[in-house]
């Protein structure tokens, strides 16, 4: 089997297996490769279940900045903050800090979305999804020097 990778554009990568040639961007193929190592070699790769990630993030959402956070809210899709939300629905305070930072109308909307969607519960792999996607843009807001994490107020793993 020819394999290629080409880089087409920035983000975006053409992947060619022998004559089938599919368009990936950076995000699908980094995907790509980590399912591939996992296939290859089980255990080189921790693999954090979508929950722990979720739990990691609202750890540091929880000291971030007010006006990062509220940029990290209107840059963020309603569907990923509710389901992010709806997975850390027991963390009082992350959920008093995302909420004190959001319009009233988004607020209610939100409020009244996790009463009713997802009664059954989410699924691992639209967590998992969610999570990534609200991780990339933290970081990329950090990187921005949008959204700063008090790392005093971040408590230590080790406790």
């Amino acid at each position: 089997m020819k394999i290629s990778v080409k880089k087409a554009q920035n983000g975006v990568y053409s992947v060619a297996f022998d004559d089938a040639t599919h368009t990936l961007t950076t995000r699908d193929l980094k995907i790509l490769l980590l399912e591939a190592v996992k296939s290859l070699t089980p255990g080189a790769i921790s693999c954090v279940s979508p929950t722990q990630e979720a739990f990691d993030l609202a750890t540091r959402l929880k000291a971030a900045n007010n006006p990062g956070l509220q940029k990290l809210i209107m840059s963020v899709t309603d569907d990923d903050i509710l389901i992010f939300l709806k997975s850390t629905q027991s963390d009082v305070q992350l959920h008093t800090k995302l909420f004190d930072n959001m319009s009233e109308r988004k607020h209610k909307m939100l409020a009244e979305d996790l009463e009713y969607r997802f009664a059954d519960g989410i699924d691992d792999g639209l967590l998992g999804e969610a999570v990534i996607r609200l991780i990339e843009l933290t970081n990329q807001l950090q990187n921005d020097g949008v959204l700063e994490i008090d790392q005093r107020k971040r408590p230590d793993p080790q406790n």
